[in-house]
């Protein structure tokens, strides 16, 4: 077999090849399965992160809804994309106190997933779209010719992207150097090739790692040499980049996570969901309908004033201050290895994104809906750098063994790991487990494995087939 999935077979062999597949000899079904062997120990094939319901609030859902449903796009690399632009949208007037720092509303997001397999460009067009819309109302709206700026990737230096949201310059005695500058400091910055940025960053001399951590961070760009004059105050920049995991785990280092560039980036591991062979547009009247939504939610969080800078103070309400306590522990504990780094900035996302969240929903109040759902980005967060590092997404085909583990699941669902070892008198343990795992990692899954904990205090793992339909 040459594709990498069923869902590449059907698009290279048809609907009939798929079957034939599917349709190998398995034994007779029998009485449901007994609990197969106590797997309680995190020893279970890994599978690919799975976005809790909570994730998806208000608009953000709705944006996603429409642009997943004609399209082959991940509803999180697509809410992803609307978290990152409607952040680098409101600027810096909506600010959070973290004792005597104020936080603004500046995440940078990695979408990681399969070279055009993931869809990852996919996700960000309908989305790119309602926010142009809703930047044309706001322009009528407030009377002002601000445009929300976008920079399609190409990112190579710090001094090229300070360049790009540069501060005024006076001409010196001679009359040279004049520069107006750029007032509106705000500037999504869409990164296709995330890799790049990570070679470029090694490179001797490169400034762009530590200017990527200052914008995050909020402060100026002044930099103290004599090359490089260009200063950059109030910068407003958020990044959306593009990777493979092959990509990510090859080319980044434990400096890279060490020093704070990629732990300044929430990971997203996406896959293609469903087949869509002939996408429709989105009606004009959804993507109308969201930008007026939008628009109205922009306006709200930014005071109507997107060049303000700590006007609109958001806090939290009492039942969301008791519950970020009780979780503050959790969400904040030390974790080894370049996971750990990664993941370091967990808890100021995590109040970051619940600010996101409540003005998305016109609030100036954080609310336990506002948390929870940012703890479910943390969680999928946490989820997708384990799976990143720990999976080979590589693009070998399935070997007829797989095929046979496939169609024994397929056969009969909530098959239970003792049961499908069964069928090989239990002597091929160890290619059965791989072949799962191998299942479980395919982007998108082939298979999926749920706990069943209703055996009398045992914890049985049940596996399912993902099969889907074409859209």
């Amino acid at each position: 077999m040459a594709a990498t999935d069923y869902n590449d077979l059907r698009a290279k062999l048809g609907k009939a090849e798929v079957r034939r597949q599917l349709a190998k000899p398995v034994p007779a079904a029998q009485d449901a399965p007994a609990a197969g062997p106590r797997e309680a120990d995190g020893s279970a094939p890994l599978g690919p992160p799975t976005m809790a319901p909570e994730g998806f609030p208000g608009l953000v859902r709705e944006i996603a809804d429409a642009a997943c449903h004609s399209s082959e796009a991940h509803q999180v690399a697509v809410a992803a994309n609307v978290v990152a632009w409607f952040a680098c949208a409101i600027g810096r007037g909506p600010f959070q106190r973290i004792g005597d720092i104020k936080i603004h509303c500046r995440p940078n997001m990695l979408i990681v997933g399969k070279s055009s397999k993931a869809r990852k460009g996919t996700a960000e067009i309908t989305a790119r779209e309602v926010f142009k819309r809703a930047d044309a109302l706001l322009r009528d709206r407030l009377k002002t010719r601000d445009v929300l700026r976008f920079h399609g990737g190409g990112l190579s230096t710090g001094e090229g992207l300070a360049f790009a949201i540069r501060d005024a310059q006076d001409a010196d005695e001679k009359g040279k150097g004049g520069d107006l500058g750029v007032k509106d400091k705000r500037l999504v910055v869409g990164e296709p090739e995330f890799a790049n940025v990570l070679t470029q960053v090694k490179r001797d001399g490169n400034t762009l790692s530590p200017v990527v951590r200052t914008i995050f961070d909020g402060h100026t760009i002044d930099p103290l040499t004599k090359t490089s004059q260009t200063r950059a105050s109030r910068p407003h920049v958020v990044i959306v980049g593009h990777v493979t995991g092959f990509e990510l785990r090859l080319k980044s280092t434990e400096n890279d996570a060490a020093n704070g560039l990629l732990n300044r980036f929430c990971i997203v591991h996406v896959h293609r969901p469903k087949l869509v062979p002939l996408p429709k547009p989105t009606p004009e009247a959804v993507l109308d309908e969201l930008a007026e939504k939008l628009a109205d939610a922009i306006e709200f969080a930014s005071s109507g004033d997107v060049h303000a800078n700590n006007m609109h103070e958001i806090t939290m309400t009492p039942a969301a201050e008791e519950f970020w306590c009780e979780r503050y522990a959790q969400i904040t504990r030390d974790r080894d290895g370049k996971g750990g780094n990664l993941l370091a900035r967990s808890e100021m996302y995590a109040r970051m994104l619940a600010m996101i969240f409540a003005l998305i929903d016109k609030r100036s109040e954080i609310e336990l809906c506002d948390l929870r759902a940012a703890l479910a980005w943390v969680d999928y967060w946490h989820h997708s750098v384990t799976y990143i590092f720990q999976c080979e997404e590589d693009e070998a085909e399935l070997d007829p063994f797989t095929v046979e583990v496939l169609g024994l699941v397929t056969a009969r669902p909530g098959i239970s790991l003792s049961h499908i070892q069964e069928h090989w008198h239990r002597k091929r343990t160890a290619p059965v487990k791989a072949s799962l795992e191998r299942l479980l990692s395919l982007a998108p899954p082939l298979i999926e494995c749920k706990k069943d904990d209703t055996t009398g205090g045992r914890v049985a793992l049940r596996y399912y087939s993902c099969a889907r339909e074409v859209h």
